[in-house]
């Protein structure tokens, strides 16, 4: 009996060993399988965020070669395409003025009353002026810098057009919006500065803005000539008329005057109406003054002087009319008795 339960408690040890055993096993393969499923959830897992995350990268966020291009369109406002353009409207232009513009460039200047320009005033030798405030300037190809003015093109009718009626033009980008200067000073200022307005024509500026935005600029017609040449584009061109018939020798008026009291300074305009033009002359001395009114008629100019300044309108003095070509007085009327 003795040997019998000795017996069965041999056995169930040995079956509780093997059974352990079995257990051990189990929970080893349990736990070798859970981590390879683990590891294989986790390369699943990076690879999946990887893949999202790249595909997230293309549709979204520039490679470094597109973030360059990208960059560089975005710096350059100025073209080449967009400067040929301008030269044809510019040729256009010119006809319908019956004025003949050339292109420059730093480098390839123009001889404007002695200065070279673009070089001597987007250098060091002399500064620009915009409505009498002197500003920063600076060429550039693509239309941008850190100057107030970005200039990108200059045309001059200098090397054709009759001494003090010259015109040059830079064509250029003030705070990112495209802006048309014009001067016309032939004789030095007292800041030392060349002086440029913005062009009150409406075609040219029109003309420009259209290119540098990229759309395609309306080209002048000659049909437009004649409506074009008896209209002031600017008070800056009435004074320029002005002064070339008074330093033309062969009119007497050209006596009359003493330059060294003379300063532009001292212009005002007074009104302004297509091929009329009105300006007021205040004495240096601030005593007293004049006025002077201009009317354009096709080849000739009427100027009809006011002198003293309770003169206007009602009193005029003299009728000078003038041939444009040369500036010269082909007629005087006295309309004072």
């Amino acid at each position: 009996m003795k040997k019998l339960i000795v017996g069965v408690s041999i056995g169930i040890c040995l079956f509780s060993l093997a059974g352990c055993k079995d257990q051990k096993q189990t929970k080893g393969s349990e736990s070798k399988n859970s981590v390879k499923i683990s590891e294989t959830y986790s390369t699943t897992k990076r690879t999946g965020n990887k893949e999202k995350t790249r595909s997230h990268l293309k549709k979204n966020v520039p490679t470094s070669s597109e973030n360059n291009k990208e960059t560089s369109e975005t710096a350059t406002v100025w073209t080449e395409q967009k400067a040929s353009e301008l030269r044809t409207f510019m040729k256009n232009w010119g006809n319908t003025m019956g004025q003949s513009y050339k292109e420059y460039q730093p480098g390839q200047n123009v001889n404007f009353y002695g200065l070279n320009l673009p070089d001597d005033v987007l250098g060091t030798k002399q500064p620009i002026a915009v409505n009498d405030k002197i500003v920063s300037a600076e060429w550039s190809a693509s239309g941008k810098s850190s100057a107030e003015y970005t200039i990108v093109s200059v045309y001059s009718d200098a090397e054709t057009a009759s001494y003090a009626v010259r015109h040059v033009y830079f064509f250029g980008f003030n705070k990112d919006q495209p802006i048309v200067l014009v001067s016309m000073q032939n004789q030095g200022m007292p800041d030392g500065a060349l002086h440029f307005t913005p062009t009150e024509n409406s075609q040219l500026n029109t003309g420009f803005q259209n290119i540098a935005g990229g759309t395609s600029a309306s080209q002048p017609t000659q049909d437009q000539s004649t409506q074009n040449t008896d209209t002031w584009s600017s008070m800056d061109e009435a004074i320029q008329f002005y002064e070339a018939v008074y330093k033309n020798t062969s009119n007497e008026i050209s006596k009359n005057i003493v330059w060294e009291n003379y300063d532009r300074k001292c212009w005002s305009l007074v009104e302004q109406n297509g091929n009329r033009l009105v300006l007021h002359w205040a004495n240096i001395s601030g005593a007293g003054g004049s006025y002077d009114e201009f009317i354009k008629n096709g080849e000739t100019t009427e100027l009809i002087v006011y002198d003293g300044n309770a003169s206007y309108p009602a009193s005029p003095g003299y009728k000078y009319t003038i041939r444009n070509t040369d500036h010269l007085v082909i007629k005087t009327e006295k309309l004072w008795k």
